[in-house]
């Protein structure tokens, strides 16, 4: 399918989910039942684990480094530069939250948030573009966003994303 293809990853396509989780192993074994996925440990990262559907990889699941935190899915957009797109989110009213980070071979990851805080995840990719599927059962298909300001959002993600598919 054309739409599963990393090619599809044109800046501003949702193309990576994580969860921070306080117990990735329970996390595991919930994720594994409900949509059958299976998981390969990544002990150079923290103690993350890769979800796979049928050795496709589908997200991750990472353990929380701050028990404070809420227990969260994070989605990722898609950037061929993430300095650039950091630098227009701060140019909208959004700010980043860090500098980006190199994940291994696989590319660098950055946090941001919008004018109202909502917090999102850019990926800029190297070995790994992003879903091996998508848009089936047991992967990535939706991404809502909850803001008290629609107009404000769309204007914001309009502007920053306006080519993505």
């Amino acid at each position: 399918m054309a739409e599963n293809r990393a090619s599809a990853y044109t800046e501003g396509v949702p193309c990576w989910v994580d969860a921070q989780l306080p117990d990735v192993e329970a996390g595991q074994r919930f994720y594994g039942e409900l949509f059958g996925w299976t998981f390969e440990a990544k002990e150079a990262y923290g103690g993350s684990v890769l979800a796979r559907l049928d050795g496709e990889p589908v997200a991750t699941l990472t353990p929380k480094t701050d028990g404070r935190m809420p227990t969260v899915w994070t989605v990722f957009f898609s950037t061929p530069d993430t300095g650039a797109l950091g630098g227009r989110i701060r140019a909208a009213g959004g700010q980043t939250l860090g500098d980006a980070r190199t994940v291994g071979h696989f590319g660098a990851a950055a946090l941001a948030a919008d004018p109202e805080g909502a917090v999102f995840g850019l990926w800029q990719p190297e070995r790994h573009a992003g879903f091996g599927r998508r848009h089936e059962p047991g992967t990535f298909g939706w991404v809502q966003l909850y803001a008290r300001d629609t107009e404000a959002a769309n204007a914001f993600y309009g502007g920053l994303f306006h080519d993505a598919l």
